[in-house]
């Protein structure tokens, strides 16, 4: 049928009525054969509906002298009422009972008699082009677009016909297809008469060129997405098409009313995209966002995973022993260092099994990792996406021999200046002993006992109770903006543990190799903030399994700006953040949850 596609170039017809058209000569032809085309063409736009004779010709209505049909699938237009739906000369010839139809690119000769037709001299199919109906001609624009320099729609729902198509400038005159490229027409609507203080302004841009051309340039003036003080403010639209030609400017007001709805700040948190990061100034950062009460939650460090975190020397000046400890079962083994030194080192994570008879499996069930670089903040930003988004569907497995060493990782080597940073999650089945080692770039393990422990030097180094934080927050009904801190030591506390090598006790300032997961149960309609307080700031967070970047590129500094992390509507059944602190950010950081209303 024809309205099985919504949009489709339609197949045309013209209905002729023999006793309404007047007559014409031959000579009409022949003078229309030799015109010369000396104006632009002009655009002309025609509503027409299936099935009915009313229509709209560039908005005002038009009394059809017969339907608009629908045959077998195409759509069919009165030849009488062509001369001011396409622009075509049609013109009757009593003595051959036919018709003929002038268009810019041919002559057509309808023969009704006998159903013959020929275009331009040649002998062409009339049942392809034409049908009667009523001793009316129909003439199907399939065949007739090929003569005619038009474009046409159709609406499912109205079932109805946009016809657009270029207006000769002479009527009867026969021209080629090398027409003057009529300009396109820039014009655009807005949704409403008025806006209030902050109100979004939605923009329908229904610019369209009427050669069919693609509009290839769109120029803006005045343009706003929302205004935050009352007036009367002009909005200017220039389009180019394919061919380089402009369109006239199309320009409207848009009136605001003095009626608050939303101030700057509030608008941003409304409607920047999730993921976009927002610079403000800090006094309106400090405004908004500072001494904002905590939500409800409830904490739960999980204990089954030891932390071992290798972090000091952060910056190592000689080669040697960074950290070691022993792991039987499950640990997480985090470690970040930069090479101090003026040659080139290698660092490698060594296992050792110190049982003399048993064999130990050491599987890696998640991972994170980075080739050395001197970024610090891109190298933790890497190793922290890598290991959040690793949900542990490919575990490795290496085996350890008895009084076996080995290595469990070995890095390329470290240039000076150069750093990494490295986080696995594994499992044993025995007792082993993992060493964090900086070594002679290319040596092997023969070499690694003539190595001491280096010393500590202010770092975070130590073995932690434990690896993952589980926040269960209550976000459903809250009314002001709340938030909670990550990293601040005291409304999130540091995790404790001892230094293996010092026999002392040991705080992992920042969480640094913790993993966050908070978790909120039917949450409220909400934008989700990330706001760094701490100092410059480069991490992802894993939002309902999707990494969002903390920021999208560059570093965040505290009190410049935010990153949307999330956005809720109201319905969803939860929401799941997942964060680990990656090296080289500075802290505490907070996650702010911002109520949105019905707006």
């Amino acid at each position: 049928m024809l309205f099985a596609k919504k949009w489709y170039v339609l197949c045309t017809a013209l209905m002729l009525s023999t006793a309404s058209l007047p007559v014409a000569s031959s000579s009409a032809w022949a003078a229309s054969e030799t015109a010369v085309i000396k104006a632009v063409p002009s655009s002309v736009s025609s509503l027409l509906y299936i099935g009915k004779d009313e229509a709209f010709l560039n908005g005002k209505p038009l009394k059809l002298e017969a339907p608009v049909l629908e045959v077998k699938g195409q759509a069919y237009l009165p030849a009488v009422s062509l001369p001011s739906l396409l622009g075509a000369s049609v013109q009757w010839e009593e003595s051959t009972q036919s018709v003929h139809l002038i268009t810019p690119s041919a002559f057509a000769e309808f023969q009704l008699p006998s159903k013959q037709l020929k275009v331009n001299g040649s002998t062409a199919s009339f049942e392809k082009a034409a049908t009667l109906i009523n001793d009316r001609l129909y003439i199907s624009m399939a065949w007739l677009e090929r003569y005619i320099n038009f474009k046409a729609s159709v609406n499912e729902e109205l079932k109805r016909i946009d016809l657009l198509y270029i207006q000769m400038p002479a009527d009867g005159a026969f021209h080629n297809d090398t027409m003057p490229n009529t300009k396109p027409i820039a014009q655009f609507s807005v949704n409403k008469e008025k806006y209030r203080l902050g109100e979004p302004i939605i923009y329908s841009d229904t610019s369209f060129d009427p050669d069919g051309d693609a509009i290839t340039s769109v120029n803006w003036t005045g343009k706003a997405e929302a205004i935050f003080e009352p007036g009367l403010f002009k909005v200017s639209l220039q389009v180019t098409d394919s061919k380089g030609t402009e369109s006239e400017t199309f320009s409207r007001n848009v009136e605001i009313v003095n009626e608050p709805y939303l101030d700057p700040f509030e608008y941003k948190v409304y409607h920047e995209p999730v993921g976009t990061f927002v610079k403000d100034e800090e006094a309106t950062l400090r405004k908004y966002l500072r001494d904002i009460p905590s939500l409800p939650n409830v904490a739960k460090l999980s204990k089954d995973r030891p932390l071992i975190v290798s972090d000091s020397p952060e910056t190592f000046t000689e080669k040697g022993f960074l950290y070691q400890e022993k792991v039987n079962g499950k640990a997480r083994l985090y470690a970040d260092h930069v090479n101090g030194m003026n040659e080139k080192v290698q660092f490698a994570i060594v296992v050792r099994n110190p049982n003399p008879d048993k064999t130990v499996k050491v599987t890696t069930t998640r991972a994170g990792e980075v080739y050395p670089s001197i970024y610090a903040n891109l190298i933790g930003n890497e190793a922290s996406i890598e290991f959040l988004q690793d949900e542990g569907n490919k575990p490795e497995t290496i085996t350890v021999g008895p009084y076996q060493t080995v290595y469990y990782k070995k890095m390329p080597e470290f240039f000076p200046g150069q750093g990494m940073n490295v986080m696995y999650d594994v499992e044993t089945d025995g007792e082993v002993y993992f060493s964090f080692v900086a070594m002679d770039a290319g040596a092997d393990l023969s070499s690694i006992g003539m190595y001491d422990r280096l010393d500590y030097t202010g770092n975070v180094r130590g073995t932690f109770d434990g690896s993952d934080v589980s926040w269960n927050v209550d976000a459903k009904s809250f009314t002001k903006p709340s938030s909670l801190a990550i990293g601040d030591g005291t409304s999130d506390p540091f995790v404790t543990g001892d230094d293996f090598f010092r026999k002392h006790d040991s705080l992992n300032l920042g969480n640094y190799g913790v993993v966050y997961k908070i978790h909120i149960d039917n949450p409220r309609k909400m934008s989700v903030l990330l706001l760094p307080r701490g100092g410059v700031f480069k991490g992802p967070f894993e939002v309902n399994g999707r990494i969002v970047q903390t920021p999208p590129s560059g570093v965040m500094m505290d009190y410049q700006g935010y990153t949307i992390l999330a956005r809720t509507d109201g319905t969803e059944p939860s929401l799941d953040i997942e964060f680990t602190p990656a090296a080289g950010s500075a802290f505490p950081v907070d996650v702010i949850f911002y109520p949105l209303d019905d707006k």
